[in-house]
């Protein structure tokens, strides 16, 4: 469901959740993406300027946090859209793409923000052609060819508390979705209080495995958790919040950096969500708690319907070319394969 709240009180709610100061806490592994927009009318041109952030857990992609410029300005009916740091660089200057990445704000003050939209403006038809019927469409449309524009989670929080305040400015429009952290346990802690069996938690492994064959990556559940999902946009007085709950399971994963240093890494597995039925208030920490327990049942309980069998022992997923590497290594580049690999994962 959809319900509308004062843009303040959802705002300091997000900003205290980012700095850590309050029972929620943002947690960048469920996902995240914002996009953050000033109106400006520079030169008789209607320009839309800031920047867009976003993180991601999966498997599937080498990138996990992005910080882009956006610079929307319209021309005949359309809108240009500058949306990289490259084509920023090399359309303003790269002063100013350097100046933007160490402080995005930089694209939401009226004034620094100018300066650079009329650099921009003398090469207008360097710059892409997009029509979106909504604005919110834009974080569908986050750019991810470019290593460029990469941040690590550490640097995207920094970059979100430095910016945070602007989710207050009427001024600015505000789109974004952010993962709340309900709850999170140990898959055997999990396991007991919601009766999940161990079968189940094979198959969830085995049917991730593909996704994590990409990055060599042998897969297994080591902690459950689950997410209050936000979408929401902020537009002058007014904010309109849509939720959902979450439920998945977190893999990690132990890997090298290009300079050879050990890091972990942490991906997060949706298992299921659901949208929520009424409305909460985001005080009421005590019903939260008893709405994450019912949601958590809930997903489970459609998951498993969804699921045959699950008493049989799972058979192996030989299509795996993780899998069959590391058979492979044990057994020989000639093996056969009979029964199930009980305890193996």
């Amino acid at each position: 469901m959809t319900y509308k709240s004062k843009r303040d009180h959802y705002a300091d709610y997000v900003i205290k959740a980012v700095r850590e100061d309050s029972p929620w806490m943002l947690d960048l592994r469920g996902g995240f993406s914002l996009l953050l927009l000033r109106d400006l009318n520079v030169d008789g041109r209607k320009v839309k300027c800031g920047f867009s952030m976003e993180y991601r857990t999966s498997p599937n992609s080498n990138r996990s946090g992005r910080l882009n410029p956006m610079i929307l300005i319209e021309d005949g009916g359309e809108w240009r859209v500058l949306d990289s740091l490259w084509t920023l660089g090399r359309i303003a200057g790269g002063t100013a793409a350097s100046a933007f990445s160490q402080n995005p704000s930089l694209l939401l003050d009226p004034l620094s923000s100018i300066a650079i939209i009329r650099r921009v403006l003398a090469r207008i038809r360097d710059i892409e052609v997009s029509n979106f019927k909504d604005l919110s469409e834009i974080l569908n449309y986050l750019p991810e060819s470019s290593v460029i524009g990469e941040k690590s989670e550490e640097e995207i929080k920094l970059a979100l508390e430095s910016i945070s305040e602007y989710l207050k400015d009427r001024n600015v429009s505000a789109f974004g979705r952010i993962s709340i952290l309900l709850g999170s346990w140990p898959v055997e802690e999990f396991r007991k209080r919601f009766s999940l069996s161990l079968e189940a938690i094979r198959m969830m492994e085995e049917e991730a495995q593909p996704l994590y064959d990409e990055i060599y990556q042998l897969v297994r559940v080591d902690e459950f958790v689950c997410f209050r999902q936000d979408e929401f946009s902020l537009s002058g007085e007014d904010a309109e919040i849509s939720q959902s709950v979450s439920l998945g399971w977190i893999f990690y994963s132990f890997e090298r950096s290009s300079s050879g240093e050990g890091i972990s890494r942490e991906y997060y597995n949706e298992l299921g969500r659901a949208p929520l039925e009424h409305e909460l208030g985001l005080e009421d920490a005590a019903g939260w708690k008893e709405m994450m327990v019912e949601y958590v049942k809930k997903i489970l309980d459609d998951w498993l319907s969804r699921k045959k069998n699950l008493s049989e022992e799972p058979e192996i997923d030989v299509k795996s070319e993780t899998l069959q590497r590391m058979l492979r290594t044990i057994l020989g580049e000639e093996y056969s394969l009979s029964g199930s690999l009980e305890g193996f994962f």
